[in-house]
């Protein structure tokens, strides 16, 4: 009796009670794994919008920096810019005193070479039917120069800095300043702006356009004396504090990436031929990925809306821009499912971001 007691005391489940045991546990698992998969989507989706919103920051940040100093020099908001290229007659260079100019998404933008913001399907080249924009400013704080009292292709100057022969340069003070390109480096002290094989329409520089190629002796020869007496043949002069600086030519546009998406560029140009196109490129970098689109208008002075490139009059009276982004969840950063909205298509966000022009506050 004992015994059989015990091995009733012993019994197992049954059958039927394992298997809804198993069923159960089942159930358990799967509702587990939903709550997991859904949780692994949301945070997906949220990386994927923190990818786009924190893209979003560094494009207008960089982008706005370029924005702000649109028409800068060392010197002042308020210099006469004078174009002293190809006799005055590069019409590229010759707007570069305008400070920006906006291209709308079917307007090219002048160039020679891949990565200038031309149309294309290569990488690093520019998405049509997207907008584009060019900034024209000086780069850095600028050289003081020591002495140009006379008409001579020389400007004396406090150091070189990283100017190299053949560079673009604007010489500036409180009245005007001057686009020209260094013909040579005498010595560490000397920029020689000569004419003849360079782009200088003359070796003096003139304070009318077009240039006329008379020099300082003629009618409107301008000569750089802080500090100093002008020599008699300096028809204009001044002896404030002046500079030398390197000039930018800075275009942000949307462009093909090597990953099969699209992305934000910021491209530095120059011309240092004699054709109205910029033909050198300094550098084309890949600032932003994910960006599908862009959208720039403008406000000029004086107006009460913005409006696109073609309803710009003058660009020199621009004083502030308003930046549209079309953001993309980023493929190669997360892919498929991860970058998916509810509507199974990739997660998107249109940004605007405005921008006030510094170099043009309280100057028009």
């Amino acid at each position: 009796m004992l015994r059989a007691g015990s091995r009733a005391l012993q019994a197992g489940f049954s059958l039927i009670e394992l298997m809804i045991a198993m069923l159960l546990g089942l159930l358990v698992v799967a509702a587990a794994g939903g709550v997991f998969i859904s949780n692994k989507r949301v945070y997906n989706a949220t990386e994927t919008l923190g990818r786009i919103q924190e893209n979003t920051r560094v494009g207008f940040e960089l982008m706005s920096r370029d924005l702000r100093e649109a028409g800068g020099n060392p010197c002042s908001s308020a210099s006469v810019i004078v174009n002293q290229l190809s006799s005055g007659g590069n019409d590229w260079w010759a707007n570069w005193g305008n400070g920006i100019r906006g291209y709308d998404g079917d307007d090219a933008m002048g160039g020679t070479v891949a990565g200038m913001g031309v149309f294309g399907t290569g990488v690093g080249q520019r998405v049509a039917g997207t907008d584009a924009v060019e900034i024209n400013s000086a780069l850095g704080g600028g050289i003081r120069v020591t002495s140009h009292s006379t008409p001579s292709a020389v400007v004396q100057v406090s150091d070189q800095g990283d100017i190299v022969d053949e560079e673009v340069l604007v010489i500036c003070n409180m009245d005007y300043a001057f686009i020209f390109q260094v013909t040579g480096l005498p010595s560490t002290n000397q920029l020689q702006h000569n004419s003849g094989t360079s782009l200088n329409c003359a070796q003096e520089f003139q304070y009318d356009e077009p240039c006329t190629g008379t020099g300082a002796s003629g009618a409107y020869g301008y000569c750089f004396v802080p500090g100093a007496t002008p020599s008699a043949q300096c028809v204009g002069s001044s002896n404030s504090p002046a500079y030398v600086a390197k000039v930018g030519s800075l275009r942000w546009f949307v462009g093909n990436n090597a990953r099969g998406g699209t992305s934000l560029y910021r491209a530095t140009v120059t011309n240092r031929g004699s054709t109205n196109n910029p033909d050198t490129l300094l550098e084309n970098i890949e600032v932003v990925e994910g960006v599908e689109d862009m959208t720039v208008t403008y406000l000029e002075q004086g107006e009460d809306a913005y409006t696109d490139p073609a309803g710009v009059t003058d660009w020199s009276r621009v004083v502030a821009t308003r930046v549209e982004l079309v953001m993309e969840g980023a493929r190669g950063a997360l892919t498929g499912r991860e970058i998916e909205g509810t509507d199974g298509e990739a997660l998107t966000r249109r940004m605007t971001h405005v921008v006030a022009l510094r170099n043009r506050e309280g100057t028009l």
